[in-house]
């Protein structure tokens, strides 16, 4: 028997080493590998983890998506059926400052014999006067009542008149049906990591790790990452800056093409292998059913509303729910995420649709029934998409991505995140001779090399070395893209490793500026604010607006209001840095679409720009063009660098 003083003694040195991937910035998987032994004794560790809390948990989270998917589908049929209720519940009850919606839902609340919290007998009045007096109202609100059978209907809380009917049903889902759904995982877990069990890992893996692991169970119960109230000033510090994600992912077309790339996520060396996977394709009538009931699935159709790609992402739509004008912005910017979410469903469903078929055939083969080889297969493909693809789910988060810290550092490293875990527990199978080696190998080269240099290649404009002509050009674009490369892995490995690659980037524009003639040492502070990804484009949204101003004085002032003045694209920064609106990602969709009209450019460059790369990108600017062709004349040989600097700052990223 451990004691809590002696774990702490025992424990007090362990794990302060443990740069790469550390504790708080494992997910529980990744925990759980600390635990496991060499050979097949860890083989056998892991399968029994799988059995009794990973298998459960990922089941308990399907039944709870699928209530959640039928509860939406069933509030939606309702307003339908009432019709014009819906339409009106914004409408304020006569006499009062409180909303029709607040009314029906204090109906419900004191039909049920509940006491809504800073309210009383006079404020409520009113309001159950209103529904009672009304009999189509009164009707919605009586089937409101129905809609989850078994689970009931949420309790008020302090602050409910900023939530709304959904909210609540939400709310239920999240609490009433959640708790009864992770039963059996929380007997589990509760045995598993007892405080006796906790007081052992702490002695033999140190304070932190029993830190992360006490976290994530927690969020994993919970059902959300967030550990802090959005009312504090931290939390509304933290949804400002959330809110410069939504704006740098609105109606982002190059991400959603890049977001394809996962559908290659799927493929294994086992029962969908590459041989495989293309014989599933093949069969295109039943690939495209497959791929049909993957899209259209509750888990898909789930992740789709709740945009549960990342925890910045799926926070903003956690804030689209409500009133107010938070809710209005985070609507829009939920709107914006559009493209993302479709591509995202359709790498899921084209890439699961292959490994849903060679799994159920596999099962099958095994000497499973048909029904429950679907079943299993379907749970399988949903555990896949969750651990390769981008998650939102608490047991796919880390400690370090959870709190305040990493939602300021680790903003868009879901993707490096879950990569590098991967190539991790991968490596550690290997070293401790556990699994499949061929497969250990193929994940680590795979997400490591494959995946990692070809989404980087594409992300920083390597287009421009098909489209280019500029050898020292091309030549910087290659180390750029071998140092996005590096900085996928550094950060994809936590907080530490977002230090090390901001300092290793700030010195690299050091180094670079001390080269030039006219050195620019603000891009060294702007590498150095880019450790936090939505600060670091705040703050390049506001110096790129200071020097377009200053770049541009008089040109702003002969041009007044023409579209074609830099003014628009300083102010579009401004609005975009301050207030989250994109107005900046507005303009530049603007200005991509009069770029096809260019005589000079090909069609697949033209296409590229439709798909949300600039003329920047793919040297289409007159002065790239100048710079890049052997034309002898004075205007091309007297390129101002003024000029040049000001057109890479309109058009870089």
């Amino acid at each position: 028997m451990y004691s809590k003083d002696k774990a702490a003694v025992e424990g007090a040195n362990k794990g302060k080493f443990n740069f790469f991937v550390p504790p708080t910035a494992e997910d529980f998987v990744g925990l759980l590998y600390a635990t496991l032994g060499k050979g097949k004794v860890g083989d056998g560790q892991m399968a029994w983890y799988k059995k009794h809390v990973i298998d459960t948990y990922s089941r308990a989270m399907g039944k709870v998506t699928n209530d959640r998917v039928r509860l939406g589908k069933d509030f939606k049929e309702l307003k339908s059926k009432f019709n014009k209720v819906p339409k009106s519940l914004d409408g304020k009850v006569k006499g009062t400052n409180f909303t029709k919606e607040h009314a029906i839902r204090a109906w419900i609340w004191d039909q049920l014999g509940e006491e809504i919290p800073g309210f009383n007998e006079a404020d409520i009045k009113p309001l159950l006067d209103f529904v009672n007096s009304n009999e189509e109202i009164e009707s919605f609100a009586v089937e409101v009542m129905k809609l989850n059978p078994g689970f009931g209907y949420a309790k008020p809380k302090e602050g409910w008149t900023v939530g709304t009917i959904s909210t609540d049903m939400i709310s239920v889902i999240n609490d009433s049906n959640r708790k009864g759904h992770l039963e059996l995982w929380q007997q589990n877990v509760d045995q598993i990591f007892s405080k006796e069990n906790l007081n052992k890992l702490e002695a033999v893996y140190g304070l932190k790790y029993r830190k992360a692991m006490e976290n994530v169970l927690a969020r994993m119960k919970a059902g959300k990452n967030r550990i802090y109230s959005t009312d504090t000033a931290v939390g509304k510090w933290s949804d400002w800056l959330n809110g410069s994600v939504g704006a740098i992912m609105f109606f982002n077309t190059r991400s959603a093409v890049l977001q394809t790339l996962s559908m290659m996520n799927f493929m294994n060396w086992t029962d969908n292998n590459p041989l495989q996977a293309a014989k599933a394709f093949a069969n295109l009538p039943q690939w495209s059913k497959d791929f049909n009931k993957l899209f259209n699935s509750e888990f898909l159709l789930d992740r789709r509303d709740g945009l549960k790609i990342n925890v910045s992402e799926s926070e903003i739509a956690d804030i689209a729910k409500n009133q107010g004008v938070r809710g209005l912005m985070a609507r829009l910017l939920k709107f914006g995420f559009t493209p993302t979410q479709l591509a995202d469903s359709f790498a899921i469903a084209s890439g699961g649709a292959s490994f849903y078929r060679n799994r159920i055939n596999a099962y099958v083969k095994d000497g499973m029934n048909l029904e429950a080889a679907e079943k299993q297969a379907m749970i399988d493909f949903r555990e896949n998409a969750e651990e390769s693809q981008q998650s939102s789910r608490p047991d796919k988060i880390s400690q370090e991505q959870a709190g305040p810290l990493g939602r300021v550092i680790l903003a868009f490293a879901n993707t490096p995140g879950q990569y590098t875990r991967i190539m991790k527990k991968a490596a550690l199978d290997i070293k401790n001779k556990r699994g499949d080696l061929k497969t250990n190998i193929s994940k680590i080269l795979y997400y490591g090399a494959l995946q990692n240099i070809l989404f980087t290649v594409l992300q920083n404009a390597a287009l421009g070395l098909i489209f280019g002509d500029d050898e020292d050009e091309d030549d910087s674009k290659k180390i750029n893209m071998a140092n996005g490369a590096l900085d996928s892995v550094l950060r994809g490995s936590g907080v530490l490793g977002a230090v090390v690659s901001t300092a290793k980037n700030a010195l690299l524009e050091i180094y670079k500026q001390e080269n030039r003639d006219r050195p620019d040492y603000d891009r060294v502070v702007e590498q150095m604010v880019r450790i936090s990804p939505p600060l670091g484009s705040k703050v390049q949204k506001v110096m790129k607006a200071g020097r377009i101003l200053s770049y541009k004085k008089d040109e702003i002032k002969d041009l007044g209001f023409d579209i074609n003045n830099p003014a628009y694209v300083a102010g579009a920064n401004s609005v975009s840095a301050l207030f989250n609106f994109p107005a900046d990602r507005l303009l530049k969709k603007a200005k991509n679409l009069e770029a096809m009209t260019d005589k000079d450019a090909t069609d697949l460059q033209k296409l590229a720009l439709l798909a949300g790369w600039s003329k920047w990108d793919l040297g289409l600017e007159d002065w790239q063009k100048d710079k890049g062709s052997k034309s002898k004349s004075k205007k091309s040989k007297n390129v101002k660098y003024k000029e040049i600097e000001y057109k890479k700052i309109i058009y870089k990223k």
